[in-house]
């Protein structure tokens, strides 16, 4: 048993990194389980409802969360209107996998439109704990890690530095990985990191940050 996704973030409304998206998912389509966008679909200064139509319904179950540049809210109508499934705060079963999902970017010096406090990110995962719960039997499918985890922000210490030696990922949603062990955790908001992965704890972490991305999960 296996899911093939398809990962992408930060596209903020470029339409040659959104043509690639279509051309991506057009030719691997007959493969690809599900879409997962980890959020900042919005230019500055852009609209959300028009950037997401520029995406539009892909045709294959797409899950979202936002980004640090999408108010919730906001997301929740695209979401509505493209067939898109809101995973802000909330988590969904895929083919015998959970999707949990938590977007928002971490505090900066920017006053970007959407960003969280970290007791805000833990308020929010806290609604995400132990929901692999079928974890608990040995040398049986109870034992299999079932859990991805989609968030905008990187967690801190992985793929999160966009200089060398600055981390500005979030220590909530680090911890959250710690604690609940996702099989694999997608992320973006890092332009420079885009593209790269590390381990935390057993976790794997890719950034897909202006990336579009196709990973095959065990």
């Amino acid at each position: 048993m296996g899911i093939r996704v398809l990962a992408f973030s930060d596209v903020h409304g470029d339409k040659m990194l959104i043509a690639r998206l279509k051309d991506t998912l057009n030719a691997y389509r007959s493969g690809i389980d599900v879409v997962l966008c980890c959020g900042d679909i919005t230019p500055v200064h852009g609209n959300t409802i028009e950037a997401a139509r520029m995406i539009g319904d892909l045709g294959i179950r797409t899950l979202v969360v936002p980004g640090n540049f999408e108010m919730p809210n906001d997301l929740r109508m695209a979401c509505k209107e493209l067939n898109w499934t809101d995973l802000h705060g909330k988590y969904v079963e895929v083919k015998g996998y959970l999707f949990a999902g938590c977007g928002g970017g971490n505090i900066s010096p920017f006053s970007t439109p959407y960003e969280l406090r970290e007791d805000q990110f833990g308020e929010l995962l806290s609604k995400l704990k132990g929901i692999d719960g079928q974890r608990s039997g040995e040398g049986d499918n109870s034992s299999r890690r079932r859990l991805v985890l989609l968030t905008h922000c990187p967690p801190y210490g992985i793929v999160d530095e966009p200089k060398q030696g600055m981390h500005v990922g979030s220590n909530a949603i680090a911890d959250y990985v710690m604690q609940e062990k996702p099989l694999i955790h997608f992320c973006g908001h890092i332009h420079e990191q885009g593209g790269r992965e590390g381990m935390l704890a057993e976790t794997r972490v890719v950034n897909v940050a202006r990336n579009i991305k196709i990973v095959d999960i065990p």
